[in-house]
């Protein structure tokens, strides 16, 4: 009995041995996919107009190489996948056939964005003035080649918002993907300054003190919070050689999904986190080169005291593989272990938990979840594939706790989504449908409360209440539509419809309809003014009740009409 145990040690330490070997070697791998070393650069905060620019570009195929479904990455990542579209722009423009005015549209605002690290890499000549179309007949010849700007680079976003909020019942709803925000009602403004500097090559640094005048912003009731101002983001990254450890307050976003991912978004309040990985995407060497691209994220986070384990923790892994320009899949796993009155350790606790088997009703003594996900480009085809630019699908499939059967779980949750990157020739209208899914396991078990809850842990995957994932919870079913178009070249409009259901395991459950618009206008390069409206009909609406262990409340009966205005100024220097 004592040799078999003493066996199946030796082949865990074994295969915790290799593993960690294989996660190193693949995070300091030297062939970086654009050649060299990679160079430390501070991160693009999550929901940056940029990413949806990249994203819609990649979409189109106009980046033809990107992993960009792990965010934050980098202002110099950004850069390189701008360099790429500038090229394809420049060396065969007629190959863009309808597709070239969303693309000039969306490349002109990039490209003003960029610029200094766009010289610094060579892909741009350096005058400040310049546009998009003052670059296009530079980028064809031969010898072009950038500066670098500084050994020391800073810069910065200010941002000043005022909202009026109505709240048909009770005081705050919970505002979706907003970092652990709600809608309060009233009258309030909030401001951040979002500051950055790089030093060299080697390290970077974000603060972003936020000022609130609300605290109801950030809580109530059994979330209550005192705080007018706070530190919304602080850290430090070091890079060395293509792998970069950061250490601070941030947000992170793993997954394809647009209005909410199923193991981690930025709903819930930024997270203290040390995180390790991959600056840049990189290829395996020698043989495996051709296998594709690689990018390795990793995070260690503390989770708050008010919850039945004070102080539980959370390791976060995630594996993104471009096999090929038109396929990104990736690979992510959750582990919330140790909290005070848990004698565990790290990597000790987590390790056990990798390679041992499938942790049906907690027998490793922690609670997980795990998600694979895609997202794959759809050329244009004729009759089959009417839109200029083709689409794009993307999905996730997650399982809590176990993934003991295959290819869909027992415990399963879902996500899907079709984006249409521009639907007429010549025209910038662009199409999302996006549908989630969290009770699926409940409709094929009988078992409800199964994602973000756990039996052990039992104020479960979550950060002062909210989840680290998709913002509707457990037993819930969301509709996401959204469109969006130029007006002109500085005025943009955006619908969105929405229809969603949480706590269905519940005979009367939240119901939630809503519409909203937002228009972003450019008043200059560097600053664009948003205003935006939503209305929302909720028959009996939710609210946390407590958090020791998670409660969230029903109002059965109740019908809520919300109404939110807001308006956001961004200034970015």
């Amino acid at each position: 009995m004592g040799s078999n145990r003493n066996a199946r040690t030796e082949r865990t330490g074994l295969l915790a041995g290799l593993t960690i070997r294989w996660l190193l070697a693949l995070a300091a791998s030297s062939v970086v996919q654009f050649g060299g070393i990679a160079l430390a650069s501070v991160n693009l905060p999550t929901h940056h107009w940029a990413y949806e620019a990249i994203e819609r570009l990649t979409a189109m195929g106009v980046i033809d190489h990107a992993i960009v479904v792990t965010k934050p990455y980098s202002r110099k990542q950004a850069v390189q996948y701008v360099a790429q579209a500038l090229r394809q722009a420049s060396d065969s423009p007629e190959a863009l056939d309808g597709r070239a005015e969303v693309t000039g549209l969306l490349l002109d605002r990039l490209v003003r964005e960029f610029r200094p690290e766009l010289i610094d890499i060579g892909a741009l000549p350096g005058d400040p003035r310049a546009g998009l179309l003052d670059f296009l007949p530079i980028l064809g010849q031969s010898g072009t080649s950038g500066t670098k700007t500084s050994a020391i680079r800073s810069g910065g976003r200010l941002q000043v918002e005022g909202d009026a909020f109505s709240v048909g019942h009770g005081t705050v709803r919970l505002r979706e993907n907003r970092g652990g925000e709600y809608y309060a009602n009233g009258l309030q403004a909030q401001t951040d300054l979002r500051g950055w500097i790089e030093l060299g090559d080697a390290i970077s640094i974000v603060a972003q003190p936020k000022y609130i005048t609300n605290p109801h912003v950030l809580g109530f009731g059994a979330t209550d919070n005192s705080h007018n101002a706070y530190m919304r983001e602080l850290n430090l990254k070091l890079t060395l050689a293509n792998v970069s450890l950061e250490v601070g307050r941030g947000m992170q976003w793993w997954g394809p999904g647009y209005h909410g991912s199923l193991l981690l978004t930025d709903h819930a309040f930024p997270l203290d986190m040390i995180k390790l990985g991959s600056e840049d995407p990189f290829r395996l060497p020698w043989v495996f080169r051709d296998l594709g691209e690689w990018k390795v994220n990793t995070f260690l986070t503390q989770l708050d005291r008010d919850r039945d384990f004070p102080r539980a923790k959370v390791f976060g892994l995630r594996i993104s593989y471009l096999p090929t320009s038109w396929l990104e899949l990736g690979l992510t796993r959750l582990t919330q272990f140790n909290g005070r009155g848990r004698n565990q350790s790290f990597p000790g606790a987590v390790l056990k938990a990798y390679f041992s088997n499938p942790n049906t009703l907690g027998g490793n003594d922690v609670n997980e979840q795990a998600m694979i996900d895609f997202r794959a480009r759809v050329p244009h085809i004729n009759y089959l594939v009417p839109f200029p630019a083709g689409l794009q699908l993307y999905g996730e499939i997650g399982s809590e706790d176990k993934w003991s059967k295959f290819p869909l779980p027992t415990q399963a949750a879902v996500l899907g989504g079709i984006y249409i990157p521009q639907l007429f020739p010549g025209d910038s209208t662009d199409l999302r449908f996006e549908y989630a899914d969290t009770d699926l396991s409940r409709r094929r078990t009988g078992i409800a409360n199964v994602w973000y809850d756990n039996f052990l842990y039992r104020s479960g995957m979550r950060y002062r209440g909210f989840p680290l994932g998709h913002w509707m919870g457990a037993d819930a079913t969301d509709y996401f539509l959204r469109a969006t178009r130029h007006m002109t070249d500085d005025l943009v409009v955006g619908i969105n419809l929405d229809y969603s259901q949480r706590g269905m395991s519940l005979p009367q459950h939240e119901k939630k309809r809503e519409a909203a618009a937002d228009v972003t206008w450019w008043l200059t390069n560097k600053m664009h003014l948003t205003v935006g409206y939503t209305y929302q009909h909720i028959q009996n609406p939710g609210q946390i009740t407590d958090l020791n262990p998670f409660v969230e409340t029903f109002a059965a009966g109740v019908l809520s009409e919300n109404s939110f205005f807001w308006t956001n100024l961004a200034w970015e220097f």
